[in-house]
């Protein structure tokens, strides 16, 4: 099998493609490419337009869309990630990046046929899957590979790893069909999408997870107006179960909608601010994902479940505000998102605990130009989505897991908000060397894992047992004709691997710690 995923790189390595402009193509989120368009919006050289609210098929420019031919061919992408010892898979889509070797190729075609666009770009994915020291799931009615720490108040469809065999799977990937009209495009997608200003966190809609099949409506460029200009999307769409959950066959869809708006004022362009917001629901059958398209704008509780609501009318719901500012002549970004599970149901409320089922992620960036053609950058970003015990009891809600979902804010086994996951928090800082043809830079993060349910677990009596990941790296493109290469090699220490020390959690027990190096790479022929 790697063989042919092999010969199949080479040979796309070597195709004479022919295709149209790359100037209308699309840029695939998390790529080398999207990096760049956001440090040119840092340094004033590029509108930061779409930025907040993006997807592959939205970031083919409006006035190249009536000049796609009929038929193009979609440049292809290879990527993918190597852990030596355990899983390490964030921000990289329908890919699970579990130990060993994990590799995907997208490549297709786009084009237009009268009004209508197209851009179908699926996927071709393959896992070595190898075995690690995992902790198996008892239980009750749950498979073996799924979490051992979610479940009742606190489920979540998050799998520990995917099976015990290597695997291949393809996917529609990237792909999208829609119309224009009036500023607004109007279509249906399983592409990536991603809300709001963090690089490595967003808490609501990002590409850790496989794209959602959904329809949408959107805007295509911003809306203009006396007091500035506006932005916008609205999806509904069914959300997957993954095969490592549960033993039900009846609950295996999922229904989603989701709004997300931004506005930047007229008298500071600079400025975006923004507002998300989806519910997700049970969905017994099909019917039932049409009948929860307008959820994200007509349910609404201040109770995480109703406990007289079953079946279909059982849905939790998350909401974001976000921002960002630029300052073009210091070269500098600030940013931030806030989000909330669960409104406060009183001013009361608010002000005795306004940190109650929040999550935050704030960040920055420097681009500085230090000769010609060249810029020094440099990231922060912290996010933490840990939540404080509201009793004694333990009764804490955690993000991306539900009450009333059993899968909870998931597609097909991963979250589609932050990369940490539920309960966690994470400190990542990073510095850019960037020419115009190459760059090289240095990164450090450290990672602490299911934090909220910690203190349920035997050993969760002091800080020793916590499940943490610190690591660092280096990471640099190179780029030559219209050919990209893109690496990151880093160096990790995981402490208490899912919480497992064998004193107890009273002493410094490492026996459960693990050192592993991992390399993700990113190939455009």
């Amino acid at each position: 099998m790697q063989l042919k995923w092999a010969l199949a790189a080479v040979a796309m390595t070597i195709l004479p493609l022919h295709r149209h402009s790359s100037a209308g193509a699309q840029v695939l989120i998390g790529s080398p490419e999207d990096d760049r368009r956001r440090i040119a919006q840092i340094l004033g050289t590029r509108s930061a337009a779409g930025e907040m609210i993006r997807s592959p098929s939205s970031t083919i420019e409006a006035d190249s869309l009536s000049r796609l031919p009929v038929v193009g061919l979609v440049r292809p992408v290879i990527d993918g990630t190597y852990n030596a010892q355990l899983p390490f898979s964030i921000d990289d889509g329908a890919l699970w990046a579990g130990r060993g070797a994990s590799t995907r190729l997208t490549v297709g075609i786009d084009g237009r046929v009268g009004p209508v666009r197209y851009l179908a770009a699926p996927e071709l994915m393959h896992s070595a899957n190898l075995a690690f020291s995992d902790l198996p799931s008892n239980i009750p009615g749950r498979s073996s590979f799924a979490s051992p720490f979610y479940a009742g108040p606190r489920s979540i469809d998050l799998p520990e790893r995917f099976g015990r065999e290597p695997f291949s799977t393809i996917t529609p990937g990237q792909s999208a069909v829609w119309v224009s009209a009036r500023g607004a495009d109007i279509g249906a997608s399983t592409e990536n999408q991603w809300w709001g200003p963090a690089i490595q966190n967003a808490l609501v809609m990002s590409n850790n997870a496989a794209g959602i099949p959904s329809v949408f409506v959107r805007t295509n460029r911003p809306w203009q107006t006396r007091i500035g200009s506006f932005e916008a999307k609205a999806v509904a769409g069914g959300l997957t179960e993954s095969r490592y959950f549960d033993t039900v066959s009846t609950n295996d869809v999922r229904a989603l909608s989701g709004v997300v708006a931004t506005y930047s004022p007229s008298v500071e362009p600079n400025v975006t601010v923004g507002v998300s917001r989806v519910v997700y629901a049970n969905a017994p059958r099909a019917s039932n994902i049409a009948g929860n398209a307008l959820g994200a704008l007509t349910r609404w509780s201040t109770t995480r479940v109703d406990s007289t609501a079953t079946g279909s009318d059982a849905f939790d719901d998350m909401m974001s505000f976000f921002g960002r500012w630029i300052f073009p002549a210091s070269g500098l970004e600030v940013y931030a998102e806030w989000a909330r599970m669960l409104p406060p149901v009183s001013l009361r409320d608010w002000l005795i605990a306004p940190q109650y089922t929040q999550g935050f992620t704030i960040g920055m960036q420097v681009a500085r130009p230090i000769r010609a053609g060249a810029v020094l950058r440099f990231q922060a970003e912290f996010t933490d989505l840990e939540q404080t015990p509201p009793s004694r009891a333990g009764d804490t809600l955690t993000y991306y897991t539900s009450r009333a979902v059993a899968q909870g804010y998931t597609q097909r086994g991963q979250a589609i908000g932050a990369a940490i996951g539920p309960g966690g928090s994470s400190q990542l800082v990073a510095v850019d060397y960037m020419p115009a043809r190459w760059d090289v830079g240095l990164f450090a993060e450290r990672i602490r894992w299911n934090n909220d349910v910690y203190y349920l677990q035997p050993s969760g009596f002091s800080f020793f047992a916590q499940d943490v990941s610190v690591m660092g790296g280096l990471r640099g493109t190179f780029r030559w004709r219209r050919s990209e290469v893109h690496a990151e090699f880093s160096l990790s220490q995981r402490l208490n691997f899912l919480f497992q020390a064998l004193r107890g959690g009273f002493g410094p027990e490492r026996s459960n710690d693990a050192q592993d190096h991992s390399l993700r790479f990113w190939i455009v022929p």
